[in-house]
């Protein structure tokens, strides 16, 4: 009998840790409360221009996105994500990549994006969707997504504009660093 009853809680003690992992791997975040909030930014390329923006990152991707965190606070202004990298365009990175974007849900619900005196920002990535990223990599090693253009959604015709900008792209002149997620380092 004891034997069966220690079966019995192994076997309840695993379901929950299955739930609970399976919990942990799922999007978390504050829900939007339909307000909005810009912070304004400087950057030392033309963000309308798609050959120098391209130019800047040191990598483009296509991704799924696997889980994210847009829940910021003060202290951390960026959302988090898992990505599936489908396809490397610019850099070559593994596939299953941790990345950050500036900007997201303060604890509130009011979602905070990124503005230029040209150009704001659409939104953040969503869990399930496929897109076109723009990413740096960072003095650490990570990769912060890039100001703008981080939900530009992946369709065939999107690729060939960012293989082109890619292709013809004006390269910015500024301190690089290499991913910890690239498949050459």
């Amino acid at each position: 009998m004891k034997i069966k009853a220690k079966k019995t809680i192994c076997l309840i003690l695993s379901a929950l840790l299955i739930a609970v992992s399976l919990t942990a791997c799922t999007s978390k975040t504050a829900e939007w409360n339909g307000r909005t909030i810009y912070t304004h930014v400087l950057l030392g390329i033309d963000e309308t221009d798609l050959f120098q923006y391209v130019g800047s990152v040191d990598y483009v991707f296509v991704g799924k996105v696997l889980e994210a965190d847009h829940t910021i606070t003060e202290e951390n202004d960026k959302s988090t994500y898992g990505v599936h990298v489908e396809k490397n365009i610019k850099g070559q990175l593994i596939h299953d990549i941790r990345c950050s974007k500036h900007g997201g849900l303060l604890e509130d619900g009011t979602l905070l994006l990124y503005e230029s005196d040209r150009i704001r920002d659409t939104g953040l990535p969503e869990v399930g969707k496929t897109y076109i990223f723009m990413a740096y990599a960072q003095s650490d090693g990570s990769l912060l997504l890039s100001e703008f253009y981080g939900s530009t959604e992946y369709t065939e015709e999107s690729l060939a504009q960012f293989e082109n900008y890619h292709q013809n792209q004006i390269v910015s002149e500024r301190e690089r660093f290499i991913s910890k997620y690239d498949a050459c380092a």
